[in-house]
């Protein structure tokens, strides 16, 4: 399994020392990948092209320089011969007892279907406490896995620890096309039905702190052009939804 790290932090900043100090990086020598696009350093062309044309509402630089680092992760990844990915944003709080190792023999035996996105960590935040499904018949270290059903897949978040195999990270690659934010998966079955969403609470994540946005580039917003908006998921809506409310379980920590 690949590792990626995505972080713009330099290599021996404070806050990445911290998150590499962590015993998951300290067993076995792990080998990763680091990779951080800064949104704020794009050229302008960039940033209007991919988060600001013909969009009703723009991405930030922040967002924008997210999703890049993240779909640089996957291309990197289906250059490998691996057969999943494992992306860790770097404040991303592991298990002491986890291992890589470990890691790969528990997804060995659980079979994931071709297709899937297995959250690690997100779902126990108060965004994602909305989310429903069914619960899967295997868990993760002890931890129940929620498949979650297309109707709430406008609620799941965070992408601070998850996991694709390579059809998914195929997947993911088209789907920003145009680029959305990098959790923005709400039309993802939409776009592709035979998708699979799991969720669990192995990864926690510290309180969320606004970051730092370049204001100066929202004058680019100005420049909008052809009003083409970003297809909409018709799942979570309507009667549809309020039976699915009734039908599905939310994941309970």
């Amino acid at each position: 399994m690949k590792v990626f790290i995505i972080s713009i932090e330099e290599q021996n900043s404070p806050r990445l020392n911290k998150f590499l100090s962590q015993p998951f990086f300290e067993q076995g020598n792990l080998k990763y990948t680091k990779l951080g696009v800064k949104g704020g350093e794009l050229s302008a062309k960039q940033y209007f092209e991919d988060a600001v044309k013909g969009r009703s509402s723009p991405l930030t630089p922040g967002e924008l320089g997210c999703t890049l680092s993240h779909l640089n992760a996957l291309e990197n990844f289906l250059k490998t011969d691996e057969e999943y990915i494992l992306i860790l944003e770097d404040d991303a709080i592991l298990p002491v007892d986890l291992s890589l190792e470990i890691l790969e023999e528990e997804l060995k035996k659980i079979k994931l279907p071709k297709n899937t996105l297995f959250s690690l960590g997100g779902i126990q935040m108060k965004e994602c406490h909305k989310v429903r499904g069914k619960y899967c018949n295997f868990s993760l270290f002890g931890k129940k896995v929620l498949e979650v059903v297309p109707d709430f897949y406008h609620r799941v978040n965070y992408t601070v620890s998850y996991i694709v195999d390579r059809k998914m990270a195929k997947t993911l690659l088209e789907y920003h096309k145009p680029i959305r934010r990098t959790d923005d998966w709400s039309y993802l079955c939409d776009f592709d039905s035979s998708v699979n969403i799991l969720m669990t609470y192995l990864v926690d994540h510290p309180v969320i702190e606004k970051g730092e946005v370049n204001k100066n580039l929202s004058t680019i917003e100005n420049e909008r052009v052809d009003n083409i908006q970003i297809l909409s998921s018709k799942y979570g809506f309507g009667i549809r939804k309020n039976l699915a409310k009734l039908k599905y379980k939310t994941y309970k920590i």
